[in-house]
């Protein structure tokens, strides 16, 4: 069988070569003699067939073919760099360490009383916590990344591991003296002929039907943004009402000139707990999912 051309190693190469263009820093950044890197090199494009690199004085110059693979070589890179962090972290048992992830609205609502209450009294337990949207924290936990993760539920749990939390249903916000704010519960109707603002989801995102979006029918969205923070701006400043999921909805309130009230439409969705297929199991991400659990039971923040 013909021995493939490409190795880890080309890979780590190619991407310090690519990112240097001259072969004297390359060699400078991988710690190694200038000759070894060209002879590396020149070994490569002879088993490939092909030249990755052309010479402009004493600049490398990237050839059409190496930069058709270039994409592909930070790929590599980014999963590589992954996998060593993850060894690193199996190799030293890492039991004093626990990484969170979680979309911004919990991070901001949820988490901070859930993490105060699963270890709060253990001031040896460094804790990280990485926010992003769901897509974002979805992907810390396929690549073994973190050890716990709350986001929202996603069309496709078949092959993660999804412990439902709790549902979330759709609530408006608005300022606290807009005439809609004299009602306790809103309609598809009331909304019909008021300008709307949305959360953008990923699509890979469950909205409690086939709808393409949670928000589908209730109006004329004006606008979409991707942060609870910028929808209440944007309502504040009086170009429309923000349609919210309920969690975040609830945190509106907190800021004296809005308020929130319930929309009659079933639920639109749900947040949940997604753990790492792989990554050893963390006594204190357990804690925390305990603790997630006792406080959305109460109902303080739906």
């Amino acid at each position: 069988m013909e021995r493939p051309p490409f190795r880890l190693h080309h890979v780590a190469l190619l991407h310090v070569v690519l990112n240097a263009r001259t072969l004297t820093e390359a060699a400078r950044r991988l710690n190694v003699s200038q000759p070894a890197v060209s002879k590396q090199i020149k070994q490569l494009q002879a088993d490939l067939g092909f030249a990755l690199f052309e010479r402009d004085g004493h600049r490398l110059v990237p050839t059409f073919e190496a930069r058709t693979m270039l994409e592909q070589f930070g790929r590599v890179n980014a999963s590589l760099d992954v996998l060593n962090r993850l060894a690193g972290e199996l190799r030293v048992a890492r039991r004093g360490h626990l990484q969170v992830a979680a979309i911004h609205t919990v991070a901001l609502n949820l988490l901070p009383s859930a993490l105060q209450a699963a270890i709060g009294k253990d001031r040896h337990l460094l804790c990280t916590v990485h926010t992003g949207n769901t897509a974002q924290v979805l992907e810390w936990v396929e690549t073994q990344q973190v050890d716990l993760a709350v986001a929202m539920k996603v069309r496709d749990t078949s092959r993660l591991r999804y412990t439902p939390l709790m549902p979330v249903r759709l609530e408006c916000v608005m300022p606290r003296s807009h005439p809609l704010a004299r009602r306790r519960k809103l309609s598809s109707e009331d909304l019909a002929d008021q300008p709307l603002i949305g959360i953008e989801l990923p699509a890979m995102v469950w909205t409690g039907s086939d709808a393409t979006s949670w928000d589908e029918g209730l109006g004329a969205m004006r606008m979409r943004v991707d942060s609870a923070q910028v929808a209440y701006a944007m309502v504040e400043a009086g170009l429309g009402l923000a349609v919210l999921d309920s969690l975040t909805a609830s945190a509106a309130t907190q800021r004296g000139a809005l308020v929130r009230r319930a929309l009659d439409r079933p639920q639109a969705g749900e947040l949940g707990l997604y753990r790492p297929a792989f990554r050893p199991g963390a006594a204190a991400a357990e804690g925390l999912a305990a603790a997630l659990h006792k406080q959305v039971g109460h109902g303080s923040n739906a």
